[in-house]
């Protein structure tokens, strides 16, 4: 907390836009005017670079954790990235939260149920066993809008970023 106000680590996958930085800047704003203290990932990595790509992921990493080690809250961009679920970075750091007790709170602007984001990949057929995928694999249907441990993981998950971070300072109010 910083004269009050929670410190929220924002997860996903907005460090891989063309000009992360601005993005960053909207998310702090927002963060701002809702009493909060936004931190994006990319502001912890002074002296990440290394000419070794694996030393530099490791520091990047190292980086990342500390940062949500910081922090009181995680709030996660659920939106699905290069895929139908969420950027994989973004669910370690929400697993990283939940296990160190930070509140985890998602937030996406895609509701469609995790189904049929599947099946927008391919067909699905119903099965004795239930609805299966073009590999053959399970589709639990729960009704949820990712997989059941990211979003029953989270204490909320949100229809936008705004909505998540108000979720958060209403927690720490309390």
């Amino acid at each position: 907390m910083i004269d009050g106000k929670p410190e929220i680590y924002l997860a996903g996958p907005e460090v891989f836009l063309p000009d992360p930085w601005a993005r960053a800047r909207e998310l702090k704003a927002i963060c701002a005017a809702r009493g909060a203290v936004g931190w994006f990932p990319m502001d912890n990595q002074d002296g990440v670079q290394h000419p070794d790509p694996d030393e530099m992921a490791r520091r990047i990493s190292r980086a990342d954790e500390d940062l949500v080690r910081r922090c009181d809250a995680v709030v996660a961009n659920m939106t699905p990235f290069r895929g139908p679920s969420m950027d994989a970075g973004t669910v370690f750091e929400m697993g990283l939260g939940k296990g160190l007790g930070k509140l985890v709170v998602g937030w996406t602007e895609d509701r469609r149920r995790w189904q049929d984001k599947i099946a927008a990949l391919g067909p699905l057929r119903e099965t004795p066993t239930g609805l299966r995928d073009a590999d053959g694999m399970l589709v639990r249907d729960f009704g949820l809008i990712d997989n059941l441990m990211m979003v029953k993981g989270a204490a909320f998950v949100a229809a936008d970023f705004a909505r998540a971070v108000d979720f958060v300072v209403a927690h720490f109010r309390r």
